[in-house]
């Protein structure tokens, strides 16, 4: 299996470094399990902040972070399949997310799906898929992290959609997944961390094949309607991120990969280029 490796460098400036807890909301099938191990990875070797992923349960409040679960003194980076409002009640919150293409994220999980269940595409068909989503409320995805209806036995309406909208202005940060890099760029500067060297998670080698036929297209148009208004509002949002200077950057390297073994350290460009021909030396 080939590795694909990408440096992506962190530019800040000393006096606009962020001193906020991080929230990170994970719409799945957007890249953010690669994020969360990135930043998971860089938290276990800097110390300075703590890395909390959620997920629903009878312990942890829908839209709400419980206090006796982080202590509040301290700076967190908190992601997890979770609404926009999950850190309401904390202060000081940077709030960023990436978001994905309806149809490519639809399918992308579809795959995944039949993956999962060890089946194939003619045994798990694409309309149960769709189907299996509706009936769990699943659908328009998207639009009910950003509408804080996540879970909930609803038919998505109008109205959330306007909510939905309103509530991306909370965030500090919106990406679309054609622009990951630049995401985890604008991040890593606006916050002083280091750079990245990275090769992505969850990529899986899928033993079958699947080309989605335009009714398969019509589904996901009819029951991701919404997804599609929140993503074209994305779409509009000016998240440029100047590089500039290609020579300043952190010559600190976090190196993050399933497939290489690190110690739990950060590099120099020397280090790497060792680590690399130790690597092909096994």
């Amino acid at each position: 299996m080939k590795v694909d490796f990408k440096f992506v460098p962190s530019k800040y400036k000393n006096t606009n470094i962020l001193n906020k807890t991080i929230y990170f909301m994970h719409i799945p099938k957007s890249g953010g399990t690669t994020i969360d191990h990135i930043f998971l990875k860089l938290f276990s070797i800097l110390k300075d902040y703590h890395f909390k992923r959620f997920k629903y349960s009878d312990g942890v409040k829908k839209n709400k972070l419980l206090i006796n679960e982080i202590d509040i003194s301290k700076k967190y980076f908190i992601s997890g399949h979770l609404d926009h409002d999950f850190c309401s009640n904390l202060d000081n919150i940077y709030k960023c997310s990436i978001v994905r293409d309806p149809i490519s994220r639809v399918i992308s999980h579809y795959k995944f799906m039949v993956f999962k269940l060890s089946s194939t595409p003619e045994k798990y068909t694409f309309e149960m898929f769709i189907n299996n989503e509706v009936k769990n409320n699943r659908d328009n995805l998207i639009t009910r992290h950003f509408a804080g209806l996540l879970n909930e036995k609803k038919n998505i309406l109008d109205q959330d959609s306007k909510q939905a909208l309103k509530n991306m202005n909370s965030f500090d940060l919106i990406y679309t997944l054609e622009n990951w890099d630049k995401f985890l760029a604008n991040l890593l500067s606006k916050f002083g961390l280091p750079s990245i060297l990275y090769s992505r998670f969850q990529q899986h080698q899928y033993n079958f094949s699947y080309s989605p036929k335009e009714h398969h297209l019509n589904l996901i148009k009819k029951y991701y309607y919404y997804d599609f208004i929140i993503y074209s509002k994305i779409l509009e949002f000016k998240n440029q991120y100047k590089t500039g200077n290609e020579d300043e950057y952190s010559k600190k390297i976090c190196v993050v990969s399933p497939y290489l073994k690190t110690e739990n350290k950060l590099y120099n460009e020397q280090g790497i280029k060792n680590l690399f021909e130790k690597q092909n030396a096994i």
